[in-house]
């Protein structure tokens, strides 16, 4: 009897405790499955609290985290206001636990209550988040349940196989293109082991030309005859391209017949030009004016582009 009035007059000055007509703070608790965990888990329980406005969760009365005892630690603490709505002022409060217990046997186990209060001024009312129970399970059976000895861990899953079919053929047919695309570059370029093909008349003429040009010389006769010999070098490349001697009157149908070559038609003309000075007017030096030692070259490099295809 005597503990009945004391719980009585306990619950007497909580109610007096409130404003009249308000209604005492509301917990819903909302927590994770109550089994299956083990040592090292962590736990979050989420708290929904309502007030009735103007109370005020008290700041001050949330707890800290710390270890509670030695198999339970309180991590976190995070609480946000959710504001006043019709009255209620509503705060969701998470706590997030982790526990170190390490049970022999499935065992039940129980995280404390918290202990809050809400504030109005000088007015205090307490708000309590109920305590919650779940069941830890151990890692490791003690009885054996099956033949051989007790306390031995059982094999771990084998890996299960990933498909990789589908990966391998699209690596293979990338890998082809990527193999083809080289070949085709080489042959195109003349490249190792297509550099043994038929040269190319402007190829071989773009090669020689520089360095006839560049055969030292100790008196302008020998110049001009070095001029002389790249106009020739490249003349001969426009008969072995046509198959046949091309001059200046042939170039129409030159150009028909090699339709490519018809980008560089005008310093072709310069070119034919030229040589129609050097040759048959005997003055390599106006041939020179028409078209100079280093635009030939120019020239010789821009008709090896075209015949590879790649200007």
């Amino acid at each position: 009897m005597r503990g009945a009035r004391l719980l009585l007059t306990l619950a007497l000055l909580g109610l007096t405790a409130l404003p009249a007509g308000a209604q005492p703070p509301a917990v819903e608790l909302y927590a994770p499955r109550g089994f299956g965990h083990v040592i090292g888990d962590t736990l979050t329980l989420t708290a929904e609290i309502a007030l009735d406005a103007p109370f005020v969760l008290d700041s001050a009365s949330l707890p800290t985290p710390r270890a509670l005892n030695y198999w339970l630690d309180l991590r976190d603490v995070r609480v946000k206001d959710q504001g006043v709505r019709d009255g209620v002022h509503r705060y969701t409060l998470d706590l997030v636990y982790q526990t170190f217990y390490a049970p022999l046997e499935p065992r039940r186990l129980t995280i404390p209550a918290v202990a809050l209060f809400a504030v109005d001024g000088e007015r205090r009312v307490p708000v309590e988040v109920p305590a919650w129970s779940f069941l830890m399970s151990p890692l490791r059976e003690i009885v054996a349940t099956g033949p051989g000895p007790a306390m031995v861990l059982r094999p771990d899953i084998a890996p299960r196989p990933l498909p990789t079919a589908a990966l391998r053929r699209g690596l293979l047919l990338a890998l082809g293109v990527a193999l083809l695309a080289l070949v085709l570059l080489a042959w195109q370029m003349g490249w190792w082991p297509f550099g043994r093909r038929r040269a190319r008349p402007f190829a071989r003429a773009a090669r020689a030309i520089p360095a006839s040009l560049a055969a030292p010389a100790a008196d302008p006769v020998s110049a001009a005859a070095r001029y002389t010999g790249a106009l020739q070098a490249l003349h001969r490349a426009f008969d072995a391209t046509d198959g046949k001697g091309v001059f200046a009157e042939d170039l129409p149908g030159f150009f028909e017949r090699h339709a490519a070559f018809r980008a560089a038609e005008a310093e072709v003309r310069r070119l034919f030009a030229a040589s129609r000075r050097a040759f048959f007017g005997a003055d390599p030096d106006g041939a020179q004016r028409v078209l100079s030692p280093a635009d030939l070259v120019a020239l010789s490099r821009r008709l090896r582009a075209v015949e590879r295809g790649t200007a």
